[in-house]
Formats: C-alpha cells, structure tokens, sequence
C-alpha cells in the first residue's frame, strides 16, 4: 500500500527554504570572526565567536530537519537530493563539533586542541558551501551556477563550451514540424526547469517525448484531441492565483499565444511526427503561426514603428521646452517616444514651432482645448512619426485638414467640437493607419463619415449618435417601466 506523507510534516518542511539561510549567515559569519580574532586588532571579537557559533549550529540542526520534511513531498531527483541531504546533515553535525571544541578550548586552550578546532570549522564551511550549492540546484536546476559563465572560465573549470539557445525561427512554416518546432520550445522555456530529472514537481518530467508522455504524480497530463480533459490545457487555463495554475504564481506566465497553441497541439490529437501541412489550422491558429515566421506578422505599422528603437531627445531641449509650459513626458517607462501636452492658455500656433528639435521622438500631440488655428497644422507634416493628435475645441477647419492628410502614421485624430465638415474630412482618405476618429458637435454628416470610411473602411468614427440614441433608449425605456410598475 501507497505509504503517504502527513500534511503536518508538509506544512513544516515549507519552512526549510525560510529557515535554510539562518545557519549560512551564522556560520559563515563564525568563520570569519574566527580568523579576524587571532589578530591582535581584533582579539576582541573572540568571545563572540562561540555564541555566533551556537547558533549556527542550533539554526542548522533545524533545517536539516525541515529539510528532511520536505523531501518527504517529492519532486526532485533523488541523486541530487541525496547529496544535498548529506551535506545539510555533514554541515549540521561538523557546525557542532567545531562548537564543542571552541567551547573546550575556551576552558582548557591547547595547541592540539585549536588545531582541530580550525580543522573541523574549515571542514565545515567547506561542506556548508557545498550543500548550498546543491540546494540552488534542486531549486534552480543543475546548471544554474554555470548557465552564464563566460567560456573561458568554462575551459578553466573544465566545462563544454556555452551553446547559445536562440529563439526557433521558421522559415518554411507548412513544413515545420508542429511539436519539435513549435510545442516543445514552449515547454522549453516555460515548463522544463521545474520538470526535469533534477526537479521533478509533481513527479512530472518534460524535457523529453516520453517523459511528457508518461505524465506525472497524477497520470497523464493531456488527452490527445480532448482539451477539456487535458490537466495540462486547465492547469495553464485556472487564474493565476490559484494553487493549481502553472506555471505557478511569480514564474514567467505563457502568452495568450502559446496557451492557444498548445491547446491547438492537443486539440489535433498533440502529434509528435506531423507537419503543420499535415494538421487543421485554423484561422485565428493561423495568425499565431505566422507570427513564429515573423514576429511583426500581426502588428500595425504604428505598433512596429512604436516598438522600434529611438535616440533620446536632448535634455537641454526637453528642458526649454517645461520652461516655455509645455508638458512632455516620454510615452512609457524606459522609451524615448515622446507625448507633449500644449498648455490651456497657450495657443499651438506658435508653441508648435518650438517642438521641432524633437520632431524625431514626438509620437502623442495634445492641443485640445487650447486657441490653435489652422496655422499650426502648417507645421504638422515635420512631425512624421505623429500616430496620435488632439485638437478637440480648438478652432480648427477644413483648410487645416489638408496639412495632415499625407502623415505616414497618424492613428488616432480627435476633432470634436471643431468647425470641420464633410468636405475637410474628405482629406484624410490618404492615412491608411488611420483607426479612431472623433467628429461630435462638428459638422460632419453621416453621409460625410459614410463615404470617408469607404476609403478607410477600418476607420471608427465616433460622432456622439450611438451614445445620444443610446442614453435616451435607456431614459425612455426607464420612465416606460415606471408607468408599468404604477
């Protein structure tokens, strides 16, 4: 019969990897104040040397104990938790020795005395540092202390030279092989290092065919062709709080896009040997495909052109900018794209000018609510990487529109309350990356928008109806109830 372990003893042994540093800290610290004591300058410390001492030793028989705990729950290979047991166990029996001999020698010091004392303490930091080493790897895995190391300090410790793991680019993707080249770099990257035979959460390996196949502490973890039955597809579904998600909470979480693929993987019955030509895909599957080709394949061009890189804007010109009122602020944190806000009681007539030296950075304009005409559209065009524009309440017309109808990027225009009409915006049919269009109280038409969007038909334009209509549905069919419930 399955022998299984109390949750108490479980419960305990969760509190090995808090405890664990305790005795690191005490010892070490021991050691050192040990070799600082037996120079005159710092004799002083030598009473504190047993205490400390103490402590470590005590602070080490506890997580040797924890630790044995929580071996108990499985999960990790059994050579290398064997010798990380060994050696917790080595540091906690040799951190006491060495503190019977200090306390000994403290009472009755001799020169054979204080020679085992040094040799048993050295013994100790020796075999501390080495069940340290092998605890990070249970929990990091084997490599993790190497993983970066440059090569010749690989040649020196006599390790193979680093292999860079780059990122998996398909050229051909119908004959790309759908596991090899798709699934497997996945769980690579988000699954391996805590399912591997170093680390075995869960009784569960992933790093090979037939470890995945074989499944874990629970049986197998998907159900070819049955997502809904696939404990993997739940797991990576549950919120990411919950105690069953994986990869667990504060690990690297899968994209929206490989979750998607790897249900799609078991969803065609998870074959291990077939090429993308050789299985469904469907359309939204296609576009997650397409991205492994080209990882832009799905991106606007203001969202590749956002996400490319740009030269800072000088901070001598970004401060005579504050100086003259003029808000500007990078667009996100650690991005040199720039949003400028022109002040309420300016005019952009003139201050639009002034924003020239950072024409290249400049991506949000924000005149809204300020007294700028239509000479300041004038100035528009030097601001080619433009994608976002505010001109709301502002006084704005058609003969301003024609200075922004040639702008590569402009994505988001917002015109509400200006004196523009159909014939201005007729201008604009020219911004192919024009989405968002904003057209209340103005004098567009419906009719004008209509034969706009023809030209644009991925333009949405907001003109204030829908909500108009929408709010006095609502009214109406509030008071309507009333009277019905009188």
């Amino acid at each position: 019969m399955e022998q299984t372990t109390s949750d108490l003893v479980l419960f305990f042994g969760r509190f090995h990897p808090l405890i664990l540093h305790l005795p690191i800290g005490f010892l070490l610290i021991a050691f050192v104040l040990e070799i600082l004591s037996r120079f005159k300058k710092f004799e002083a410390y030598k009473p504190a040397v047993g205490f400390v001492l103490l402590l470590g030793a005590f602070s080490a028989v506890v997580a040797a104990a924890l630790g044995l705990m929580l071996a108990q729950g499985g999960g990790y290979g059994e050579e290398l938790l064997s010798l990380h047991q060994w050696l917790g166990i080595a540091a906690a029996v040799t951190a006491i020795v060495a503190w019977l001999l200090n306390w000994q020698a403290a009472k009755q010091a001799s020169p054979g005395l204080d020679k085992a004392y040094v040799s048993v303490l050295s013994v100790m930091v020796v075999v501390l540092m080495a069940a340290g080493h092998y605890g990070g790897s249970l929990t990091h895995g084997s490599d993790y202390l190497t993983q970066y190391m440059p090569n010749p300090l690989r040649a020196v410790a006599g390790l193979e030279p680093k292999i860079e793991k780059k990122a998996v680019v398909i050229t051909d993707l119908p004959e790309a092989q759908v596991y090899h080249d798709i699934i497997y770099p996945i769980l690579d990257a988000r699954c391996v290092s805590c399912h591997n035979p170093d680390k075995k959460k869960g009784e569960l390996m992933m790093h090979t065919v037939e470890a995945l196949q074989e499944g874990g502490e629970n049986g197998a973890i998907f159900v070819a062709g049955n997502t809904e039955e696939s404990d993997m597809i739940k797991r990576v579904l549950l919120p990411e709080d919950h105690d069953d998600h994986m990869p667990p909470e504060g690990k690297s979480q899968l994209t929206d896009e490989q979750v998607e693929l790897l249900s799609w993987w078991v969803a065609e019955g998870a074959p291990f040997d077939k090429k993308v030509a050789q299985v469904n895909v469907n359309d939204d599957i296609q576009k997650v495909l397409n991205t492994l080709v080209d990882p832009n394949a799905n991106k606007t061009e203001v969202e590749i052109l956002l996400a490319s890189e740009v030269k800072a804007a000088e901070e001598q010109t970004l401060s005579q900018l504050q100086q003259e009122g003029v808000q500007v602020m990078p667009l996100a944190a650690e991005v040199n794209w720039l949003q400028v806000r022109i002040p309420l009681s300016k005019s952009g007539d003139s201050l639009v000018q002034t924003l020239q030296p950072v024409a290249e950075q400049l991506t949000w304009l924000d005149m809204g609510d300020t007294k700028t005409t239509d000479q300041a559209l004038t100035a528009i065009p030097k601001f080619t990487k433009l994608t976002r524009l505010h001109l709301e309440n502002t006084q704005v017309t058609d003969a301003g529109l024609q200075h922004l109808k040639d702008m590569p990027y402009l994505e988001y225009l917002n015109l509400y309350g200006t004196q523009v009409s159909d014939e201005g915006i007729q201008q604009l049919k020219g911004l192919k990356n024009l989405r968002k269009l904003y057209l209340w109280q103005t004098q567009a038409t419906k009719e004008g928008v209509a034969q706009l969007q023809q030209a644009l038909p991925q333009l949405e334009v907001n003109m204030g109806v829908e909500f108009e209509e929408e709010v006095l549905n609502t009214v109406q069919a509030n008071l309507k109830e009333k009277q019905e419930q009188k």
